[in-house]
């Protein structure tokens, strides 16, 4: 059996998503894990450790570039990606 996680299921499975380039974010370094590049389109948070694996297999699904991270403020998984369904990329 196969699972197929849609662009719709992945917009369901992430919990909150913000623009990442252009925002800022470096600001906050070292909340989150890893050298992480601030060339990512969009940041997205998971509560949940399986949401983060489904969000992932649509990535890899789909060839869309991805980083894993974690965030220490809010104790959530998140991936940056270039993948940006929600439209919150900030333009620069």
């Amino acid at each position: 059996m196969t699972i197929t996680i849609t662009a719709t299921d992945f917009d369901f499975l992430t919990d909150t998503v913000m623009g990442w380039k252009g925002n800022n974010w470096e600001s906050q370094d070292g909340r989150f894990t890893g050298n992480l590049s601030y060339e990512w389109a969009i940041i997205c948070w998971y509560d949940s450790r399986v949401n983060l694996i489904m969000a992932r297999s649509f990535l890899d699904a789909n060839n869309y570039e991805y980083v894993e991270s974690y965030d220490q403020n809010m104790d959530a998984y998140v991936l940056l990606t270039n993948y940006d369904s929600f439209n919150m990329a900030v333009s620069v």
